[in-house]
């Protein structure tokens, strides 16, 4: 079981990096207009608003992320490893 959790870190790395990417890049892309007319006067509330935003977004990825592999991982190891070695045996 060790195995399928590292195995699930090494995919939740990739998948933190790839998250993290899209959304500043979505996040720039959608709030463009106010980035034109106001940036000079907001720029620090703007960052702030958007780090927060990405903290939370990022959080309920990861525990949705971590749930999924979990149960997937126990469901492997208790239920269809235990089914294949007793239907060889």
């Amino acid at each position: 079981m060790k195995a399928g959790f590292k195995k699930a870190g090494n995919v939740f790395k990739y998948l933190s990096i790839l998250f993290a990417i899209i959304y500043w890049i979505y996040i720039i892309i959608d709030d463009w207009g106010f980035i034109e007319k106001y940036w000079t006067e907001n720029w620090a509330e703007y960052i702030g608003g958007w780090f927060v935003w990405f903290l939370i977004y990022f959080l309920g990825f990861t525990l949705y992320y971590w749930a999924i592999a979990t149960i997937i991982i126990l469901m492997y190891y208790k239920l269809i490893l235990r089914l294949k070695k007793t239907g060889s045996s």
